[in-house]
């Protein structure tokens, strides 16, 4: 779940339709709060973070962590989900993301039934044309390319919320095998291959699934869609986690991974490929307001965002 506040930029910034983040002309703020009892919702909240920023050219900020946990949970669950967000800083200091300063809180709220982790970053472009909303240089008949996985930040954090109860399904090597995932959650490496192949917008697949991205896309650009299911990327180890928990992965938070807008996305789609990294073309805008999916032989049209799938295991 994501939570806005605008409060310090009424008279600078605007907020874009269908994400987390501020603008004023060089600058961008963004704020999420990301809820569960894992140990590691910190480091997430952080990696999430910085995928947002990097995507519009922010890789240094200034940023504050607001820990807070139910009343009737051990205060020591702070210090944890506090010293746990280490490997998610490493991680991204070493992709180039910086935080120049990191300050972190904590508190209780007898009104929470989960612990949630608030993150608020502010940093400047590096590259001032990120700042822009889609509708300036979105045109119809671009690719849209989906770089990354579906789902597959819902599945590991199920995995972080669920693990024993998995255990009564999987075995022990298959849960190894998901978690080896978690690499992908951070998008820096995906971002710089995509800004060297010339992508001109970037959206990450946040909260509500690649659904819920989709739907956010068409109303920046205010342009239409034609996709094609069956090739969007979701990997064997997500459905069958979602399939156990009886959860769409269409509608499962995925951080790491990105909507793209390209002239030829196939070519992108063919460098990414050759940097490791999983990449398709999924469609193209169109100029009319539908937002049409095609698989096979069924067509279906999306709809508004619903919540998000994960908010179910809680």
């Amino acid at each position: 779940m994501i939570h806005w506040d605008k409060t310090h930029w009424e008279m600078t910034a605007a907020k874009e339709p269908g994400n987390n983040c501020i603008m004023t002309d060089s600058c961008l703020c963004s704020t999420g709060t990301y809820y569960g009892s894992m140990r590691d919702i910190g480091a997430y909240a952080l990696l999430a973070e910085a995928n947002e920023l990097a995507s519009r050219g922010v890789y240094r900020v200034s940023a504050e962590v607001q820990i807070t946990i139910p009343a009737d949970m051990d205060r020591s669950r702070i210090n944890s989900v506090r010293n746990h967000m280490a490997w998610g800083r490493e991680r991204l200091l070493k992709d180039g993301f910086v935080f120049d300063d990191l300050s972190v809180e904590g508190k209780m709220n007898s009104a929470l039934r989960v612990p949630a982790v608030t993150v608020t970053s502010i940093g400047q472009a590096e590259r001032k044309e990120r700042l822009a909303s889609a509708l300036m240089t979105a045109r119809a008949g671009q690719d849209i390319l989906l770089v990354g996985w579906i789902g597959l930040e819902g599945m590991l954090r199920i995995i972080g919320e669920k693990e024993a109860k998995l255990r009564e399904r999987f075995t022990p090597a298959f849960i190894r095998q998901m978690k080896a995932c978690d690499s992908e959650i951070c998008g820096l490496e995906k971002i710089a291959a995509a800004d060297a192949s010339g992508v001109s917008v970037m959206r990450q697949v946040s909260e509500g699934g690649i659904l819920a991205a989709l739907w956010d896309l068409a109303k920046e650009t205010e342009l239409g869609l034609k996709l094609d299911m069956k090739k969007m990327a979701v990997r064997q180890e997500t459905i069958e986690v979602c399939e156990y928990f009886r959860l769409n992965p269409y509608q499962l938070t995925s951080g790491g991974c990105f909507l793209m807008l390209a002239e030829h996305g196939e070519v992108v789609a063919d460098a990414l490929k050759q940097e490791g990294i999983q990449a398709a073309v999924i469609g193209q805008l169109t100029d009319n307001n539908d937002k049409v999916i095609h698989n096979g032989e069924d067509v279906r049209y999306i709809d508004r965002p619903a919540p998000d799938e994960l908010m179910k295991i809680f």
